[in-house]
């Protein structure tokens, strides 16, 4: 959610989706319609993704065989590839345990802290409103779970009192267009007869001339 935020389009991939919706998240990263994945380590093996330039561990693994499957999803196949580690003070044993796994001395990676700090401040404003969404998220959903509760003790079978509800709410929907059709017709009907009247001659009133007196001297 945060990231979506600053622009940066995501899928997920996590042990609590379905089978069917890991793989529609994998094929749209595979395709690129999404150029990163956020997942956990449900993607550190078996994974074969040859194009993923970048892995970044948002903290560092608990084991050094986790790091090495983790950054193994980049760099495969003889291509280029970095991992990133992000890693605190209380970290160095963690990162030290790695270093003598792989034989290798993990490389530094410096940045500029004031610029760092900056960034931190934007990404705290944006946690906090993306904490609130998912609170409201939670309370609504915390809400209807309390409502099926509720009709079970009335008993009641939720999901059929679901589906009358929307039922209903269809035939209410069905009404409100008909009479919005109705009234439409109405009135157009209202405006062609008042244009018709309109257009109407109008009669002119007939001239009369009062007869001539022929009355002589008496």
């Amino acid at each position: 959610m945060m990231l979506r935020k600053f622009n940066f389009p995501t899928v997920a991939l996590h042990s609590m989706m379905k089978q069917k919706e890991r793989f529609a998240a994998l094929a749209k990263f595979k395709s690129s319609i999404y150029r990163i994945l956020i997942a956990t380590d449900v993607a550190s093996r078996g994974l074969d993704i040859p194009t993923v330039q970048v892995v970044i561990n948002h903290n560092t693994p608990g084991l050094p065989k986790i790091y090495i499957h983790r950054v193994g999803r980049t760099a495969r196949a003889g291509r280029q590839g970095q991992a990133i580690t992000l890693v605190t003070q209380y970290d160095i044993h963690l990162v030290h345990a790695i270093e003598d796994q792989i034989k290798k001395k993990l490389e530094e990676f410096l940045v500029e802290e004031a610029e760092v700090l900056q960034i931190l401040t934007q990404v705290n404003v944006v946690r906090r409103k993306c904490e609130i969404k998912l609170e409201a998220a939670n309370f609504d959903e915390k809400k209807e779970i309390n409502k099926r509760k509720q009709l079970i003790l009335e008993g009641k079978d939720p999901d059929l009192e679901a589906k009358r509800k929307a039922e209903l709410a269809k035939i209410k929907q069905k009404n409100r267009r008909f009479k919005e059709q109705v009234k439409h017709t109405l009135q157009q009907q209202k405006a062609g007869g008042a244009g018709r009247r309109g257009h109407l001659p109008r009669a002119r009133p007939e001239a009369h001339s009062a007869p001539a007196s022929t009355q002589g001297p008496a």
